[in-house]
């Protein structure tokens, strides 16, 4: 199943451009990241990685494959909400660019973000 318009596979790192595909971003926000476990090689899906930052939720994948395709369809389930959190961390993002002191007095949408 294609992603919704915006929503695109990348890799973890710009350095690492042979690396697989294992992160859905928006607007290089990332939302969904896989990573393969080194003792057990089992695929974690960590889903609304922009919400819970790194160690969120996460749920396990039968094979990579497997846990892109869930993780595409999980993305089109929850494509609004999704926008509108991109949108968020966005205008948050601009409000610091053009006033590092309003970091300060302004929360970021997600708390580990801060």
């Amino acid at each position: 199943m294609p992603l919704p318009a915006d929503f695109y596979w990348t890799t973890r790192s710009a350095s690492l451009p042979d690396e697989a595909l294992t992160v859905i971003a928006c607007d290089a926000v990332w939302i969904v990241s896989l990573s393969q476990r080194i003792n057990d090689d089992i695929w974690i899906a960590s889903l609304d990685r922009h919400r819970n930052g790194p160690g969120g939720p996460s749920r396990r994948c039968t094979s990579y494959e497997q846990g892109r395709a869930g993780a595409e369809l999980w993305v089109v389930r929850h494509e609004v909400r999704l926008r509108e959190d991109v949108a968020a961390i966005n205008r948050w993002r601009e409000a610091v660019r053009a006033n590092r002191l309003a970091k300060a007095g302004m929360p970021p949408p997600f708390g580990w973000m801060g």
